[in-house]
């Protein structure tokens, strides 16, 4: 990792801040489970003091001092009947209550990162460190409410035995706090240092388990069963590397082995143990059989008391380190929550941005050129093109050529670093950013089929799907035969994992189902990012009828490899390194017999 984690810092204003943050959003979502964590507490530790310091302090005495028995009979039958009622509040509380309405608080901060995640910019999942802490950040928000539950219930811990127990020290033997006070300055500073050197361990090898996790998946997901059992050897590697990454995560907690065994050695035995064990209790030996001044009973109660106390001490001083651990998990989600997108409404003073035209007549790409970091090299190149209204246009080229990178911009997932697009002469950048996406319908090479029906499939949407247009879609897509083989129709579960009955789509049959989700949505510009590559022949040729027929009134941007696809569009343009080398009709560039051509002749004997 890298040298801004060797010192880690939370100032106390900033501790305070983040998790008041988490405690706002607990209350917020669950005000019931936020009083009953705090009222059991209370309730746990009031009744352990009454019980220890009235209950068993006046069954001592009572024989020391020889007090009636029905009198005693009174006290004990009290007790037991105030325990009856703490037990039923509790079971109510910790069974019945508490297990549902801290469901909703976590319910609450994972809707907020999920909302976040799905609305972040695209380049973020292209930055590393930036995609660590989102991983990190969604996979510790359980942890987070767990952490702050168990902060206030420590607190209100600490706050009822010190007051308490300190209370009943001030009235009975004040020296007794002087111990406490040692132990508690003591054991703060040092699990302080604690809880930073853990923090840093886990932040250093986030990327080691991110990695490991992914092995992980490797053996146990369906998506690389096929590959695993047919290429044995392919496991090879991925025992090496999960050996490694053992290792390396192995290494990183070793380097704070030591400190930690030094520092919990200081913290747990010699400024608890040896004091309250060793120091205090002479002391109490020496009042009390020394110089008489306390009673047996007092002793006993006084070191049960010094018990007591000291945990409450314990507890307060592990707060803060705690709080400090918790802030810095916390602060990871509130950076993540708190990114500014920089993909966003441009135009009006409002921030809205401007509407977009129900018909839009002319895109343009000038001079555009993009690298997804300033510390690569240009992807595009001075990009000239031009889309018409109802133009057929085919981006063509080789792996890394840039096509995909180029619809990015077009959909305004990425912003050009240099040049612009625009929409009838005005930059895209300047539109409702929500309406302009709006306008474009996609079919991505890498598309998800999600574990939902084949409805909500192609819908795509919460909304009540028209049923006269996710028929004429279904079967433009050329998914409808498919579709009247499946047990429940429309309503088919896909995919099995949730339900063992659900449906797995080939791959061809998942591209043509993604293909009605253009079909159904009303979009006025349509992208196709390898269309047919997973078709058939027969397949591919209705697939593009299909298109022809749907399209007419729309503009269609197709990507792909093999030309039989693009050869009927009205502009091809050929890219190659990031830029366009070649333009034209399919005619017009087979003439050029440049890159085009030779791709053409090279794929002629398979598609044609």
């Amino acid at each position: 990792m890298t040298e801004k984690n060797e010192k880690i810092k939370m100032p106390l204003r900033v501790t305070l801040k983040h998790n008041w943050f988490m405690i706002k959003n607990m209350f917020s979502a669950s005000p019931v489970f936020f009083i009953l964590t705090c009222l059991d507490s209370v309730r746990w530790h009031g009744m352990s003091f009454f019980l220890w310091t009235f209950g068993v302090g006046f069954a001592l005495k009572a024989v020391e001092f020889g007090y009636d028995f029905s009198r005693v009979l009174q006290v004990i039958v009290f007790i037991l009947i105030l325990q009856a009622f703490s037990g039923l509040y509790s079971s109510f509380a910790h069974n019945y209550v508490m297990p549902i309405f801290a469901l909703k608080a976590e319910q609450k901060l994972k809707l907020m990162l999920y909302k976040k995640a799905k609305s972040i910019d695209l380049s973020c999942y292209d930055n590393p460190d930036y995609y660590n802490e989102f991983v990190l950040s969604v996979s510790e928000a359980k942890n987070a409410i767990e952490r702050t539950t168990n902060l206030l219930d420590k607190t209100i811990t600490g706050l009822v035995l010190v007051f308490a127990y300190g209370t009943y020290f001030l009235l009975h033997d004040p020296i007794s706090v002087l111990f406490v006070l040692v132990s508690f300055t003591a054991r703060f500073v040092f699990g302080k240092m604690i809880s930073k050197l853990d923090f840093k361990v886990k932040i250093t090898e986030t990327p080691f388990v991110k990695r490991r996790a992914y092995i992980h998946r490797v053996f146990y997901l369906n998506d690389y069963a096929k590959e695993l059992r047919l290429n044995k050897k392919v496991s090879d590697p991925l025992y090496e590397d999960f050996n490694n990454t053992n290792e390396k995560i192995f290494e990183v907690r070793k380097t704070v082995v030591k400190k930690k065994w030094g520092l919990s050695f200081l913290s747990e035995y010699l400024f608890n143990d040896f004091i309250f064990d060793g120091i205090y209790l002479s002391y109490l030996i020496f009042k009390t059989v020394v110089q008489k001044t306390m009673s047996f009973s007092s002793m006993f109660i006084l070191w049960g008391v010094a018990g007591s106390m000291r945990r409450g001490m314990i507890v307060l001083s592990e707060l803060l380190p705690k709080a400090v651990e918790n802030a810095l998990f916390i602060d990871k989600i509130r950076n993540f929550l708190a990114y500014e997108n920089k993909i966003v409404n441009g135009g009006d003073s409002d921030g809205k941005g401007l509407s977009v035209p129900k018909e839009i007549k002319t895109i343009r790409f000038e001079n555009v050129s993009f690298r997804y970091t300033n510390k690569q090299n240009y992807i595009l190149n001075n990009i000239n093109l031009t889309i018409n209204p109802h133009d057929k246009i085919a981006l063509v080229g080789y792996n890394g050529a840039g096509k995909t990178t180029l619809v990015k911009l077009l959909m305004r997932l990425y912003d050009p670093v240099k040049g612009i697009i625009t929409l009838d002469g005005i930059d895209i950048r300047e539109f409702n950013l929500e309406e302009y996406r709006s306008l474009i319908g996609t079919i991505f090479q890498d598309f998800k089929i999600y574990a939902a029906s084949a409805e909500e499939n192609i819908v795509m949407d919460l909304q009540k799907a028209d049923k006269e247009v996710l028929h004429n879609a279904v079967r433009l897509s050329g998914f409808e035969p498919r579709l009247n083989e499946m047990p429940d129709s429309i309503y088919t579960q896909l995919t099995r994992e949730f339900d063992e009955d659900g449906t797995a789509l080939s791959g061809g049959e998942s591209q043509k189902l993604a293909t009605a989700r253009v079909f159904y949505k009303s979009a006025n510009l349509i992208i196709l990012d390898e269309p047919s590559s997973a078709l058939d022949p027969i397949a591919e040729y209705q697939m593009n009828k299909s298109m022809n027929i749907a399209a007419q009134e729309r503009s269609v941007v197709f990507i792909s490899h093999r030309l039989s696809t693009t050869k009927h569009a009205d502009k091809i343009f050929m890219m190659d390194s990031g830029e366009i080398i070649e333009e034209g009709t399919h005619e017009e560039l087979l003439k050029l017999e440049g890159k085009y051509n030779e791709m053409w002749k090279a794929q002629a004997s398979k598609y044609i």
